[in-house]
């Protein structure tokens, strides 16, 4: 199949900073909305009728160089010149006088009216002024304290104005911007999540839904998601086929090899050590043969581990009695420390006895000529702690993450005849099979030491 390449204008990096930009550029709209809505200058109005009730008979009666028509001075009630601004006789007017203590937003409103044709209103703060007002060749700003009704109705203008707006502008521009996230963004990611784990689960077909079909990098992703779990799912059945091939091809020489033995002891007279040892060895080869297939087994999930209670005292003991051949009797120098006299573990016997036995051999091989093993066992709440320690030389601290690496050998250059470096990958599988852990260290007192930690039933 052809592969899809991802273009340019197709790319979910852009679309996404297309988005962030526009969110961006909203965000700043708004806040220039709100910026402006909230500094920008209140609006004019027609004088009330109180201005021209109250003022008309002073003007109707008065002169204009009285002094009661000065800056700062009551004119009735508390109706208050603000602003005085003289006319020559061509009518251009004069610098503007206003009254001491005035705020600076209150002198620029007055400085508005003043240049206007006609007279208009404006509330500023908690007062109302309005002009100009002519007198002869004077005008004036007046103002008067707003009333509670007045107050009462400009901010309810004030809020009916812009922030409604703002929160509904607000909601629409995160709401479109959420929604469009979740479908672009979020929603594929959640569908390549359950796909992930029906890959793990084993599923050769993944639910991606129309994901393979974007031209986009999640398109990408999910196409290589779907070759991914259908190569997986042809390893795995590989990987099944070669395992019942395996099994047939190694089974048969054991079998006829198992049938010489029982026939050259028949023959034999007498107990022959060596033919017994061989037999056993034999059919330990068998078992451990048996373990490794069945290993594979439950991990590709095709068997269930045996799982019965069983004593780690007697399956320990067994172990050592193993431990003797030829030149290599091991049996002395193996020491088990047991927290209890008697353990009970309820999991699966075999699988325990292919790791400990695999630790012990090992710790012989590479502890050092007559040096001693040690084996100690723990109860941790509701965990079995098996250690295994030798005294020899130890490992790298660089290199003990990387024991559990099939074929890998902590040092080729010595015992080339230990093992090609897959006891430890093996012990670590068959952990994980157990539900528990394996871990290795170098012991603080000196040689190195391997703990398996499994789930037990005391």
């Amino acid at each position: 199949m052809k592969a899809l390449r991802t273009r340019w204008y197709q790319s979910l990096t852009l679309r996404l900073l297309g988005l962030f930009w526009f969110l961006l550029l909203a965000a700043a709209s708004i806040s220039l909305y709100a910026a402006f809505s909230v500094t920008r200058p209140p609006s004019l109005a027609q004088v009330s009728e109180d201005f021209e009730r109250s003022l008309t008979p002073i003007f109707n009666t008065a002169a204009p160089a009285d002094p009661a028509f000065q800056s700062g001075r009551l004119l009735v009630g508390e109706y208050r010149i603000v602003a005085r601004q003289e006319l020559d006789e061509n009518g251009v007017p004069s610098r503007a006088e206003y009254a001491p203590g005035l705020h600076q937003t209150v002198i620029m409103q007055a400085e508005r009216l003043l240049q206007l044709n006609e007279a208009q209103q404006i509330a500023v703060g908690n007062r109302l002024l309005a002009g100009p007002f002519t007198l002869g060749p004077v005008n004036l700003v007046i103002s008067r304290p707003l009333t509670q009704e007045e107050s009462l109705a400009l901010d309810s203008q004030e809020q009916q104005d812009w922030l409604p707006r703002l929160l509904v502008l607000a909601s629409v521009i995160t709401g479109i911007g959420a929604l469009v996230l979740g479908i672009w963004f979020v929603r594929p990611l959640i569908i390549l999540r359950n796909a992930t784990r029906e890959i793990a689960a084993g599923q050769a077909y993944p639910n991606l839904r129309k994901l393979p079909k974007r031209r986009d990098e999640l398109g990408e992703l999910a196409r290589a998601m779907k070759r991914t779990a259908e190569e997986l799912a042809v390893s795995r059945d590989a990987q099944r086929r070669l395992l019942s091939d395996v099994s047939h091809e190694l089974r048969s020489p054991l079998t006829r090899s198992q049938i010489a033995l029982d026939l050259l002891q028949e023959e034999l007279t007498g107990d022959n050590v060596h033919v017994n040892q061989l037999n056993k060895d034999v059919q330990r080869l068998g078992h451990i043969i048996e373990s490794i297939l069945w290993l594979s087994r439950l991990e590709n999930g095709l068997d269930e581990p045996i799982t019965e209670p069983f004593s780690l005292n007697t399956l320990l003991g067994d172990i050592q009695a193993d431990l003797s051949y030829g030149k290599d009797d091991w049996r002395e120098r193996l020491h088990v420390k047991m927290a209890q006299e008697e353990i009970t573990l309820e999991t699966d016997a075999l699988l325990v006895r292919l790791v400990v036995e695999n630790l012990i051999r090992n710790a012989f091989q590479y502890g050092g000529e007559q040096s001693p093993v040690e084996v100690y066992v723990q109860l941790i709440g509701s965990e079995c702690a098996i250690t295994v320690r030798d005294h020899g030389a130890g490992v790298a601290e660089e290199k003990l993450e990387e024991l559990f690496q099939p074929f890998f050998r902590a040092d080729p250059s010595r015992h080339h005849g230990a093992g090609v470096g897959l006891g430890l990958a093996l012990c670590q599988r068959a952990s994980r099979v157990l539900q528990g852990e394996l871990h290795a260290e170098n012991h603080p007192e000196g040689g190195f030491a391997v703990t398996l930690s499994i789930p037990c039933s005391v």
